[in-house]
């Protein structure tokens, strides 16, 4: 009789991750709400080829900025954040490239590229991309955003990405 208890228990034990996953999916408790992308996932915007620039996607990972003759404060302190940002990522740092889509001036090391028409719905002076390496644009951030969560995004995408861009 004890033989049959302790397979019983031992089925049990077993069985209960298997219950308690399939419960908390039924009934949707316990499940995390975690966000890991500090910027906004797949905006809607077009790839980076059907901008208005004279720029082609090329095998590489882009951070880019919108500007204008409007934004000047606004937009040189973006584009030291990025060419800040760039410069924490190390050895990582020639994966990545900094375009600033409608500006004339350019930091070291950073594309300018100006407007050829007027710029997709959605781009505005200011705001920052991630870029992957087929011209798809994937995080979005506003002016205002913390480096540090720019800085964890990128890094955890050439993380995950370790053939693409190099």
């Amino acid at each position: 009789m004890s033989n049959r208890i302790k397979l019983l228990l031992l089925m049990i034990l077993m069985a209960a991750p298997v219950m308690a996953s399939w419960s908390m999916h039924l009934f949707k408790v316990g499940i995390p709400e975690q966000q890991t992308a500090k910027g906004d996932l797949l905006p809607e915007l077009p790839p980076l080829a059907e901008w208005p620039l004279d720029w082609q996607a090329d095998g590489r990972w882009w951070l880019v900025m919108a500007a204008d003759q409007e934004c000047a404060a606004v937009c040189d302190q973006q584009a030291d954040k990025l060419w800040r940002i760039h410069r924490a990522l190390g050895r990582e740092a020639e994966r990545v490239f900094r375009l600033r889509a409608g500006g004339d001036d350019a930091l070291p090391g950073e594309v300018a590229e100006a407007w050829t028409g007027l710029p997709p719905e959605g781009v505005e002076p200011g705001k920052a991309w991630i870029v992957d390496p087929q011209g798809q644009v994937v995080l979005a951030y506003q002016a205002d955003v913390e480096p540090g969560d720019i800085h964890r995004d990128l890094m955890r995408l050439l993380r995950i990405n370790q053939d693409q861009g190099r």
